[in-house]
């Protein structure tokens, strides 16, 4: 905190215990005891290490920190870290949201954006040791899908790969950008087309590490409202991916881009619920304790029926999410015969719950700095990080009108059938 103006008096309950305090007295009725024991075992976790986190330090410091817990992330069993499973991941996401929201959004991209693949399609002995290098977050991944030319359209990718003569290795030739954790990365999962006339048929996912042979470059972007993570323009060229580090091969990785867009929709939704969980937190608190003309400034309709139509609408975001997650569990994560029908309704709900969440978080983020004044913008609370957080999950994580396109697309659907 560089320059205190806020009064010791409502700093002092300005607290992550009390954020806590008032997410679990509006989620804890939708848990069961084992999720329930989970949250306090993250809430314990988080409490301790907030005080630790230097705000002048890229967050990648901390991934440690959340490698011993097995915090990287929670939708795969590791190791013997439970529970796990979508729902546990979206609790994990929702409190490293109120821990550390840019901690969070990189957290994300290494565990569940480049991480969840070696879980789903990891077969080889060198995947499996990518994946607890980034588990126990020693090392850090990214993924690469957007190009310069290619922001939405995920499916006509440029980036080209070839067969060595021998077979032995795949060489890519790609441009990406927006790599989240790009210029620190140790591991790009990323994807490439043998012919791009035909991406669905001959689309490649490959584990490229910065060590293979070829030329990597990443240069960092410059994007000022996430300063501690590092987001990048990656560029490869003549990579050689050894066949073992291929995740998908022949037209797999297509099917393996879209298989990962769902559980990563529905992890963005719990990171966007943290954010919004955090900042609502801090505004009841604050409105309960600051005073304008004598009186409470929740007591001002202007401030207190705002802040009820945030809260409403946030519990039934969360609502809706641990709906999702749920079935995602129980229809396919743990599924023996994994349902058609819940994976189609899963899709289309995961979109919709991500434009929601990310509309509401920009939304609630920005109405509160309104109810709060001139302190929520400095660094005495965390609100403007949680907006500024909130706006690159939105933009970078997918932006508002993709999904909106994909929501739209299953209308145009009901209507073939009518």
């Amino acid at each position: 905190m560089q320059e205190k103006i806020i009064r010791d008096k409502i700093l002092e309950y300005m607290t992550l215990e009390n954020v806590f305090k008032i997410v679990n007295d509006n989620i804890f009725p939708l848990l069961n005891e084992e999720e329930k024991d989970f949250c306090h075992e993250l809430q314990e976790f988080c409490i301790e290490l907030h005080p630790k986190i230097d705000k002048n330090k890229d967050v990648y410091v901390l991934f440690p920190e959340l490698g011993k817990r097995g915090y990287i992330q929670r939708i795969n069993l590791w190791r013997d870290f439970k529970p796990y499973g979508m729902k546990a991941e979206v609790l994990l996401a929702t409190h490293l949201s109120c821990l550390d929201s840019q901690l969070e959004l990189a957290r994300l991209a290494s565990g569940i954006l480049c991480g969840n693949p070696t879980f789903q399609h990891g077969e080889t002995e060198e995947i499996f040791k990518v994946q607890n290098e980034l588990m126990e977050g020693k090392k850090i991944g990214c993924i690469g899908i957007t190009e310069r030319d290619r922001g939405s359209d995920a499916v006509n990718i440029l980036s080209t790969c070839r067969k060595s003569e021998d077979k032995s290795h795949v060489i890519y030739n790609a441009e990406k950008i927006f790599t989240t954790n790009g210029p620190k990365a140790d591991y790009f999962a990323t994807y490439a087309v043998y012919n791009t006339a035909n991406p669905r048929g001959t689309m490649v996912q490959a584990m490229v590490s910065r060590d293979f042979k070829g030329e990597l470059i990443t240069n960092r972007l410059k994007i000022p409202y996430v300063p501690r993570v590092h987001i990048a323009h990656t560029i490869m060229n003549e990579v050689e991916i050894p066949i073992e580090y291929i995740l998908g091969d022949n037209g797999k990785g297509y099917t393996n881009l879209f298989d990962g867009l769902v559980p990563e929709r529905l992890g963005i939704m719990g990171s966007g619920l943290g954010i919004c969980w955090a900042t609502l937190a801090y505004a009841i608190i604050y409105s309960n304790l600051r005073e304008q003309f004598g009186r409470k400034i929740i007591d001002f309709q202007g401030v207190g029926f705002s802040l009820a139509d945030l809260l409403a609408r946030t519990s039934a975001a969360t609502t809706l999410a641990f709906q999702a997650a749920s079935e995602y569990d129980k229809n396919i994560l743990f599924a023996e015969h994994p349902s058609k029908e819940a994976e189609k309704w899963i899709a289309g709900i995961s979109s919709q719950g991500k434009y929601l969440v990310s509309n509401l978080s920009a939304d609630l983020t920005y109405t509160v700095q309104q109810q709060m004044g001139g302190i929520s913008v400095t660094d005495n609370t965390d609100v403007q990080e949680l907006s500024s957080t909130s706006y690159i999950e939105e933009v970078i994580g997918g932006a508002r009108n993709i999904q909106l396109l994909i929501i739209q697309n299953a209308l145009r659907r009901i209507g073939k059938i009518l």
